[in-house]
């Protein structure tokens, strides 16, 4: 091979790579941000993908230089830095060596920025498991802000994933508002000016329920604009975030002494988004009958039309032939065995155990569906009785489905709860209930007794409004608690409990519930 062909051969190899570095040039120039003196430029090709689908570079730079870590990432065996990452930060959790655990944790994030696992389970760490190695509520509150920090980093490097947000609205709502230091949490997020300065918030949106709220809608938003995946949330669970924190932060200004106009505020606004969540359509684990890959969408709002569309239908039905349906209800129950006949005419506070299961099996077999109905007419109104059953099946399933899910997340409790708090009786009852509370804390006795009785007869105009809230559980079990309190006031100052109770069919109630007796309660109360 002679000198010259060997020159040529590293001229074709300098031209070759020269060629090679405009296409490199053109997909991997990165991206520049604007100044005063220069425009900004969106970079080559693989800095605007990333910037399309919001991926974010590793960390390269940012990882310990004198660590395994940065060899492995560096050589593209990130998920084996990660594994090691992990397995050090384990370790400094359970030699409780927080410093190290939270450096490591910054290490991983650097590494795998977008697994948001790392973002949501160490945040977690943070919140939950750290801050209760402390005695000192203000410490316990630094990490928890640490986990919500941590956490907000990590919806920066994830802006396409609505869990993170809705993670976000957990974090500052619940464990701020639900914690054993609720109190103490609450307080200190309201005055924590280096979190909230961070948003120019103003101080009278600083309530932990709302700002949880915030971040809620914003992942709800995330879901309706972008069409990103809920990753695996219920869409039941995750659309009643927000207004639950509505109502959650009505709830909270009342517990905190906030009443009047600005609690009524509350309350109104609450009964908003829960009418608007009712509007929202929710994805089922239901399928449909035509398209059995879509799920069946229900609207909780729902439940009333569909019952009453259902209830015009099979009066149609009905008409086509007057009479029917109860003449098929006869020729079933002629048909019964004489036991359960018997069974079935016997009372059922009479029946016996033998009788109930008997009762119950003679009324499914009487039971007459729609299509039995239809099929039983003849004529040219055949067809439309065929019809119309069909359309009452669908609209009482849906009103099924719809009553299930309700159920869920106990919907007709919190629509009414938020309809009742508004009025002025209701008001009247939480202040004086709460300046009861406040005055027997301090000792003052006859106050606080005074306040109590005339806050149960606040109670006592609610409850005549709505009956229906005299059996809730929900409601029951606070009165339970308050009819306690006032009961050990009045056995302090040795006054007799009153024989005529005002809110007598309270306790009769949560007698039925938990077979306790109030005689018994007012025992215990003496002893």
């Amino acid at each position: 091979m002679s000198s010259r062909s060997t020159f040529n051969r590293k001229i074709n190899y300098l031209a070759a790579i020269a060629l090679l570095l405009i296409p490199l040039f053109w997909l991997s120039q990165p991206a520049t941000i604007a100044t005063k003196e220069t425009p900004g430029s969106p970079g080559g090709k693989l800095s605007r993908l990333r910037d399309d689908y919001q991926l974010s570079q590793s960390q390269i730079g940012e990882i310990d230089p004198t660590s395994v870590t940065v060899k492995l990432a560096t050589l593209g065996l990130r998920g084996v830095a990660a594994n090691i990452l992990w397995e050090k930060a384990n370790d400094y959790k359970m030699k409780k060596d927080w410093t190290n655990f939270g450096a490591t944790l910054n290490q991983i994030t650097k590494v795998q920025p977008n697994f948001i696992n790392v973002w949501s389970n160490q945040a977690w760490n943070l919140s939950y498991n750290i801050s209760v190695e402390f005695d000192d509520y203000r410490e316990r509150y630094r990490w928890v802000m640490k986990g919500i920090d941590f956490l907000e980093e990590g919806t920066k490097y994830n802006e396409r994933q609505p869990r993170l947000l809705w993670d976000m609205g957990w974090m500052i709502s619940q464990k701020i508002g639900k914690a054993d230091e609720k109190k103490q949490f609450r307080k200190l997020f309201k005055e924590d000016d280096d979190y909230h300065d961070r948003f120019d918030r103003p101080t009278a949106l600083r309530d932990n329920w709302l700002v949880g709220k915030e971040w809620y809608e914003k992942a709800v938003e995330m879901v309706d604009n972008l069409g990103v995946s809920m990753m695996g949330k219920s869409p039941l669970i995750y659309r009643s975030s927000a207004p639950m924190c509505q109502m959650s932060y009505a709830e909270g200004l009342e517990t905190d002494g906030t009443f009047g106009e600005v609690a009524k505020a509350a309350w109104n606004e609450a009964a908003k988004y829960w009418q608007r969540y009712a509007s929202e359509g929710i994805s089922t684990s239901y399928r449909r009958e035509d398209r059995l890959d879509e799920p069946v969408m229900i609207r909780l709002g729902d439940k009333e039309l569909e019952e009453k569309t259902a209830r015009d239908l099979l009066a149609q039905l009905d008409a086509l032939q007057p009479g029917l349906r109860e003449k098929i209800v006869a020729e079933k129950r002629a048909a019964l065995t004489d036991s359960r006949r018997e069974a079935l005419d016997t009372p059922l506070e009479k029946r016996t155990g033998k009788q109930l299961q008997l009762a119950s099996e003679a009324a499914d077999a009487i039971a007459v569906t729609h299509n039995e109905v239809a099929r039983r007419i003849t004529g040219p109104k055949r067809k439309k009785a065929l019809e119309l059953a069909k359309k009452i099946a669908k609209h009482e399933q849906l009103a099924t489905y719809v009553r299930r899910y309700r159920n869920i997340v106990n919907f007709d409790y919190w629509k009414k709860r938020a309809e009742i708090e508004q009025s002025q009786e209701m008001l009247n009852a939480r202040k004086l209930i709460f300046q009861g509370d406040r005055a027997f804390s301090e000792g003052s006795l006859i106050a606080a007794r005074d306040a109590y009785r005339d806050g149960m007869a606040e109670w006592r105009k609610v409850l005549d409004a709505h009956p229906e809230l005299v059996s809730d559980q929900t409601l029951g079990e606070y009165l339970l608690e308050v009819i306690k309190r006032y009961r050990r006031i009045l056995n302090q100052l040795d006054d007799p409990f009153p024989e005529k109770f005002i809110l007598q069919d309270v306790l009769d109630a949560q007698r039925n519930l938990y077979g306790e007796s109030p005689q018994t309660e007012q025992n215990q109360e003496k002893e």
